[in-house]
This record gives C-alpha cells, sequence and structure tokens, in this order.
C-alpha cells in the first residue's frame, strides 16, 4: 500500500494559537518557496534578527530558500505565541537543537528542495523531515554502511524501484526521529532501526533509550511508555512522487496531525 499525501485544507494567512494544555494537537506547515511572493521576502527581512540578517547577506546559493524558512518559522511561530514576529527568540541546546526559551512550544523545521515544513506542538519532542528520492545515488552501499543490518537485509531483497522508496522511508523517519531527541544523525542512524509496511511502521532503538516503539499511521498507542507516560510517535507521507515525508513526537498521546499550507503555498498534491 502507498503512502498517503497530505491532506488538502484551506489556506491560512494567520495560524491560529495551539491551546498550551492541548498536547494532542500537531500542525505541519508546508511552504513551496517557488510559489512565496515577493511582498513575503521584504517582511521576511524585517522580521529576521541581525544574526539571521548577516547568516542570509553570507549565502552564496540557497538565500532565498533560508529566508523563505525563516519568513515560515517567525511567522508561524509568532502567531501560536501570540506575539510579534520579530519578538520571537531563539537558543540552541548544547547539542545544537533550537528551542523557544521560557515557552513550552516545540517545534521543527525541515528544507528540501523547493520544499519547507514546519512542526509545531506542545508534545515532549518533535521532529519533522523531508526528503528528495535520489535515484541516481547508490543507496545500497549507503544503507550497508549506515543502518543496522537488519535493515540492510530487508533493503537487500527488494527491486530498484523498491529499494529507492524504502531506503527513504527508513532515512526520514531516522532523520525525524534524532531531530526530535536532538542529538543528530552523528548519533549513528544504525541506533535506531524501522520496519515499514504500507502504512505500519515499527521502531527499536538500540544503545540510547531503553525502550521499544511502535507507532502506526492510523495513531495506535504506542506501548513501554517512559516514567511520564510519554511514548514515540511516527507517521509518513508522500508529499510528491519524488518527496516522502516523516514526523517523529513523544507525548503521553498520539497526536492529530494537521496539515496547512500557509498563503503562497500551492495547493497539495
Amino acid at each position: 500500500m502507498p503512502l498517503h499525501t497530505p491532506p488538502s485544507t484551506p489556506i491560512f494567512a494567520q495560524p491560529s494559537p495551539i491551546a498550551a494544555q492541548d498536547l494532542t494537537a500537531l500542525h505541519i506547515y508546508c511552504l513551496d518557496i517557488r510559489q512565496l511572493s515577493a511582498q513575503a521576502y521584504v517582511e521576511a527581512e524585517t522580521m529576521m534578527s541581525v544574526s539571521e540578517q548577516a547568516r542570509a547577506a553570507s549565502f552564496v546559493r540557497g538565500k532565498a530558500a533560508y529566508i523563505a524558512s525563516r519568513w515560515l518559522l517567525r511567522k508561524v511561530l509568532g502567531a501560536h505565541l501570540a506575539i510579534a514576529p520579530e519578538a520571537v527568540v531563539f537558543a540552541r541546546s548544547d547539542k545544537g537543537k533550537p528551542y523557544l526559551p521560557g515557552q513550552a512550544l516545540q517545534f521543527s523545521l525541515s528544507h528540501c528542495e523547493h520544499w519547507v515544513l514546519l512542526a509545531v506542538g506542545y508534545a515532549e519532542s518533535i521532529g519533522v523531515d523531508v526528503e528528495s528520492l535520489k535515484r541516481s545515488r547508490n543507496l545500497s552501499a549507503i544503507a550497508e554502511r549506515y543502518y543496522h543490518p537488519s535493515e540492510f537485509a530487508q533493503l537487500q531483497q527488494l527491486g530498484k524501484d523498491g529499494q529507492t522508496s524504502y531506503f527513504y522511508r527508513l532515512w526520514t523517519l531516522k532523520e525525524a526521529f534524532f531531530k526530535a531527541l536532538g542529538s543528530g544523525i552523528s548519533t549513528g542512524l544504525e541506533k535506531i532501526t524501522f520496519g515499514v509496511e504500507g502504512e505500519k511502521i515499527q521502531g527499536a532503538i538500540h544503545g540510547i533509550i531503553q525502550e521499544t516503539i511502535r507507532g502506526t499511521m492510523d495513531k495506535s498507542l504506542i506501548d513501554n511508555t517512559d516514567a511520564a507516560g510519554a511514548a514515540w510517535h511516527f507517521f509518513q507521507w508522500a508529499l510528491s512522487d519524488d518527496h516522502y515525508v516523516a514526523l517523529a513526537c513523544k507525548s503521553p498521546m498520539p497526536p492529530d496531525v494537521h496539515w496547512h499550507k500557509l498563503a503562497g503555498a500551492p495547493a497539495f498534491p
């Protein structure tokens, strides 16, 4: 069974704040930077901090994507926090994960080619990843070196097209998980293994957290929760035939995921 595409939703010129006590609502905002208006880029310049403006000026390539990402990030987070976009303050953990100091709201940003995605909610941890399916790469060799042996063995049983799809389903899930964890993939992609079949996702963590995790796209509750009652939940979508998205979050209950596109973004596939 193929992955679902994200549901189509109305355009939101201004996102509505999430209630802080709503731990089950998780929002994903999608932007195609090819559709972003010139006015939005001008607006982004006024929102960005001095350090963000300096970084944007340093780009030889990718400047437009960076500015569009900051526009999306500040526009959405400002709306959810009920403050001006330029007033949003960011900090980084000792491992480099960005967060909002003094705020319970969690977020995760991912950019690939012309797509920018932002996940926002009050879950304990959130990670989102979007990837382009690059069929010209030697995926088998990459999987053999970086994936868990069980994942590589499963990959070897598939044909070329099946290998491409399965490789990127695993890759986006791993990226999303490590972004939510805040450690980055340098922790070791083999430290978490996934099994995917249609919409069902199963995973196990090795040597990082002693727990077994299991999730499905129909929001089934994951067992083996931690002491605080939180568990890992995983979701995947096909944003297009060539782009996969994965979401990882840790929360007491399976999240109710809402997809949105801001003004300037195209219709979903």
